[in-house]
């Protein structure tokens, strides 16, 4: 999903905007993650993750605040290990072995790779089995244990998107960006 530049490129769209029209959250990004930091996700996820996901964390090691469409926070490689590892121990059950990436259900599924939080019920998550919607992104709630329809076809698609509301001024699927006094971006319905 996505080329070799297109998460990158993006990114570095999303940074440039942040400090020119919300400096207090650009200042909140972390720096990029080593390719060590990435491989450690990899073996404690047990599974290789996608490209993209690569090259998101080369450009970008987490944040501490909301960065994302629905005020989602980006995690760090350790906070998607932490996060996943907090998710499939409350969420034993999940979609049926058969399920393809993208089909939405009822509980977690091994294969599903948190992003990112929005600090309370849900978060954003790569679908990572097969199919022709793998790399997906989708929203997982936790208090109902719902895995939502697919929001974005990949990462290259979520960045590129978010990139282009930031500047525009459009919504990124049905957010869009604002930024408060304190130079802090916010996403509004």
């Amino acid at each position: 999903m996505g080329s070799s530049t297109a998460v990158p490129g993006s990114w570095n769209r999303i940074t440039r905007i942040l400090t020119v029209r919300a400096p207090a959250t650009a200042k909140e990004l972390l720096p990029p993650a080593t390719d060590a930091d990435v491989r450690s996700a990899e073996r404690a996820l047990g599974r290789a993750l996608p490209q993209e996901l690569h090259e998101w964390w080369a450009s970008c090691g987490g944040g501490l605040h909301p960065v994302l469409p629905h005020g989602y926070i980006p995690y760090r490689p350790i906070g998607s290990v932490s996060a996943w590892r907090e998710w499939t121990r409350r969420h034993t059950t999940g979609p049926r072995p058969d399920d393809t990436a993208g089909s939405p259900g009822a509980g977690w599924h091994p294969a599903f790779v948190p992003i990112g939080t929005d600090g309370g019920n849900y978060d954003l998550a790569v679908d990572l089995r097969p199919g022709s919607l793998h790399g997906c992104l989708f929203a997982f709630s936790h208090q109902w244990g719902v895995a939502h329809p697919p929001e974005w076809q990949g990462l290259a698609a979520l960045l590129s998107s978010t990139a282009e509301a930031l500047e525009t001024d459009a919504a990124a699927g049905r957010y869009r960006p604002a930024t408060t006094r304190a130079g802090m971006l916010i996403w509004k319905l």
